[in-house]
């Protein structure tokens, strides 16, 4: 943990402020979710408060990154879910456009099924075969459509010598 916030580029008390501030241009999405690995539990919040009353400020200076990084937090009020507010607010724009495109490439392709004159003959096909095995040939009512699921039953279907 203090390989990553020693490469931090600014100090941890400027890290809480933007982070109380929600200034998304302050650190990175991977800055981001470095950060709430290490904030601290209630458990240790209530330990480095009570170290901090009982030691003073300049016993923090001892102390390791984590820790120092973990004081510096301990103003921020709900810092994991500003945290989680920044992250959601940088990854938006690239999400939203991930959809779009997603969207576009189901909407293409619906209009591609929709348009095909093939799937629509072999559709035809299906039916044509349907309505002669279940009126065997007779000049019985046909079916004038199907439904998918029956469609999607067809793999289960046996000749008259059950292969």
């Amino acid at each position: 943990g203090g390989i990553i916030l020693a490469r931090m580029k600014m100090g941890f008390d400027q890290v809480a402020t933007s982070i109380e501030k929600l200034e998304e241009e302050a650190l990175t999405p991977q800055q981001l979710q470095s950060l709430a690995e290490y904030l601290p539990t209630v458990d240790e919040a209530n330990a480095l408060k009570q170290y901090a009353a009982t030691n003073g400020k300049d016993r923090i200076a001892d102390m390791c990154e984590c820790e120092k990084f973990m004081i510096a937090m301990l103003n921020v009020r709900q810092a994991k879910n500003k945290i989680r507010c920044l992250l959601f607010k940088q990854q938006f724009p690239a999400c939203f456009e991930q959809l779009e495109k997603d969207a576009s490439t189901v909407e293409n392709a619906c209009d591609e099924l929709f348009n095909s004159v093939r799937l629509r003959k072999l559709l035809g096909i299906v039916l044509n075969i349907g309505n002669k095995l279940n009126t065997a040939g007779s000049g019985q009512r046909k079916a004038n459509a199907f439904t998918l699921e029956s469609l999607l039953k067809l793999n289960q279907a046996k000749a008259f010598d059950k292969k």
